[in-house]
């Protein structure tokens, strides 16, 4: 027997038995396509990019709350805020687990807070992620936010072609900082070049493998078929836990010889010393929340931004007028900062419309229900994976008109504007797994759009021969999703404004230097 037809009849075993498991129930199961016999609707299954939009779909067929089989498991689709609410918020208690995630835990995030499965583990790390980041304490981080807008500014004045690498630098300097109290002065800084790993492992390891089948194929030899994880985990395993182990383990020595500069990390250090309470145990704990703040929080706002960036190329209408009100309130002698936020009523509508227009997680991370429940007459089976369709909610014609165009004004106040409101909920998440960043995260954008907006146009590129290049808009998704790349030209809106931040980025670096 060949090593494809062991496999094959291997997979057929294994969907066997999660058949004959199946609690029978006089309750139907959420509606859905039909169904192939063993796999289930494993042959219309659409990929992690396009399923938002074919599930949304889908849902004027079967309803706001749907289902699929999955090689004999039950995936639960909700389409509805509603369903959201009621299942996420109201009976949080079921929904607070997260399914099995076997390549991202065999690389080393097997502890990581974002995949951790709900109980006194996963509640002492959100505790200790959750307390320096609270709406009270998000306004500390702000000098960081605004020295580093200033370089993410220069950085556009020095290469108006480049999106990706200014505002991943942005993001994950601002972390960095907070995080480990290193501050980023070169784009070869190792700190970005782990983030950077971090990234391309989370979407590597989000490729569908034998593990998500069962674990007994864990154990297959890197070169049978189909068994590509093996070597896929052998490479990155030790990058990853290097990466959550090293800098902790450097801070702790900064701190023995009086170096260390203020930080999340070395501050949970000093505590955890000062109480006599810094076992192996504890470091690593910290190691993995410290780990999972620079990696998770530096992305999302990347996707964020990158997203603001490409609207603006494709509304220049509404691009002018966030420039219009900034000049007006801000006027053009000097950088917008935090205090002007309140004044800036179009400029926080941009970007809610940015997070509404296309969230960072079109797919909310799955949840897992604890036990059985019923909703509205249809059987939720315990195990079965539960997944919010953030992109139905944001296209959602009850709550926004026109939902699929980029309307900024959609959330002013009647009569200037419709009067709509996008619950945080929609970006951050809910109950039990809310973002505990969404505060900082909310903070990293908005100083950067506005400062973007004050001093830089975002102009549409031109070919050799005059004519306007047209871009085109394209997302790709693992976890979060993220523009791929597009041409365009970021360029200072005045010889002013191109001296504004030459002037603002000379005295970020003064203070460095001192």
């Amino acid at each position: 027997m060949g090593p494809t037809a062991f496999v094959a009849i291997l997979l057929c075993a294994v969907l066997l038995v999660q058949a004959v498991r199946r609690r029978r129930t006089p309750l139907p199961y959420p509606p859905g396509p039909p169904a192939d016999p063993l796999i289930g609707h494993l042959r219309i299954m659409p990929d992690t990019s396009t399923a938002p939009e074919v599930w949304h779909s889908w849902s004027r067929t079967y309803g706001d709350v749907m289902s699929l089989s999955l090689l004999g498991k039950r995936v639960v689709i909700l389409n509805s805020e509603e369903a959201v609410t009621e299942l996420f918020e109201k009976r949080g208690s079921k929904y607070a687990d997260r399914p099995s995630y076997p390549l991202y835990e065999r690389v080393g995030w097997k502890d990581a807070l974002i995949l951790l499965p709900y109980g006194t583990y996963y509640r002492k790390l959100r505790k200790m992620l959750q307390l320096p980041f609270e709406k009270d304490k998000a306004p500390n981080y702000r000098h960081i936010q605004e020295q580093e807008a200033c370089v993410l500014l220069h950085n556009f004045l020095r290469d108006p072609s480049s999106v990706e690498g200014p505002i991943h630098r942005y993001t994950a300097a601002i972390i960095i900082e907070i995080a480990f109290g290193h501050r980023v002065l070169s784009d070869d800084d190792e700190h970005l070049k782990a983030a950077d790993m971090f990234v391309e492992v989370q979407h590597g390891a989000g490729r569908p493998s034998l593990l998500d089948v069962s674990p007994i194929f864990e154990k297959l030899p890197s070169w049978f078929p189909g068994a590509w994880h093996v070597r896929y985990i052998k490479e990155k395993r030790p990058m990853i836990l290097h990466a959550i182990q090293h800098p902790v383990s450097v801070i702790r020595q900064q701190l023995v010889d009086g170096t260390a500069n203020p930080s999340f990390v070395s501050q949970q250090l000093n505590d955890l010393i000062r109480e006599g309470g810094l076992t192996p145990e504890n470091q690593y704990d910290l190691s993995i929340v410290a780990h999972m703040i620079f990696g998770g929080g530096s992305e999302t706002t990347w996707n964020t931004l990158t997203t603001f960036i490409a609207c603006m190329l494709m509304n220049a209408e509404i691009q002018r007028k966030g420039q219009e009100e900034l000049d007006r309130v801000v006027g053009r002698g000097r950088l917008p900062d935090f205090t002007d936020r309140d004044s800036l009523p179009y400029i926080e509508c941009i970007m809610k419309e940015t997070m509404r227009w296309h969230p960072v997680a079109p797919l909310a991370m799955p949840r897992r229900a604890i036990e059985d429940d019923e909703y509205h007459g249809m059987y939720i089976p315990k195990g079965a994976m539960v997944i919010a369709n953030i992109r139905s909610l944001t296209w959602d014609e009850r709550r926004f008109h026109d939902a699929r165009s980029f309307k900024p004004e959609r959330f002013l106040p009647k009569p200037e504007g419709a009067g709509e409101v996008l619950p945080p909920s929609f970006a951050f998440g809910w109950s039990r797994r809310i973002c505990p960043g969404r505060y900082l995260a909310d903070d990293v954008v908005w100083i950067a759009v506005a400062r973007i907006l004050a001093t830089l146009d975002i102009r549409k590129p031109k070919a050799a021969d005059g004519s306007i290049i047209e871009p085109r808009i394209e997302f790709e998704a693992a976890l979060t999703s993220h523009p791929k790349p597009f041409p365009c030209e970021i360029r200072p809106r005045s010889d002013k404004a191109a001296e504004l931040i030459k002037q603002a980025y000379d005295m970020h670096m003064a203070s460095v230097e001192t």
